[in-house]
């Protein structure tokens, strides 16, 4: 759930996204967002449940609307203590803006070149029963 209450999922279109991993089980959106609002301002702030238990997967994201903001967060909470476990936070690799991160550092839109993975080719002459 957001923190940001059932009001249905905030506009998330430029913001930059963060993973935060290895929180307790029993972490809620209302104990990270003192740790987060402290260097900008959190959009949301969001915990994935398991669908069959509602229990908490053990990560979380947090969306900032601007990127130096969210570095800040990187920079200063990666490796912190929250609720007695020491958490990772990074940019996430998928969402909005995720093309301007590159190995957790923010980049300029036209400086990566955008390449495409080569395709696996379905040779079925190397499948020889």
């Amino acid at each position: 759930m957001s923190h940001f209450g059932r009001t249905g999922p905030p506009d998330i279109t430029d913001t930059y996204s963060l993973l935060v991993l290895n929180i307790s089980f029993r972490t809620t959106a209302d104990d990270l967002f003192p740790y987060f609002d402290k260097y900008g301002k959190v959009v949301d702030i969001f915990i994935p449940r398991n669908r069959r238990t509602g229990d908490s997967r053990g990560f979380a994201f947090v969306r900032y609307k601007y990127a130096d903001e969210a570095q800040k967060a990187v920079d200063r909470l990666d490796g912190k203590v929250v609720d007695g476990r020491e958490i990772t936070v990074q940019f996430a690799k998928y969402g909005p803006n995720a093309e301007r991160i590159d190995k957790g550092r923010i980049i300029e839109p036209s400086s990566r070149s955008r390449s495409r993975s080569p395709r696996r080719s379905s040779n079925k002459s190397n499948w020889n029963c």
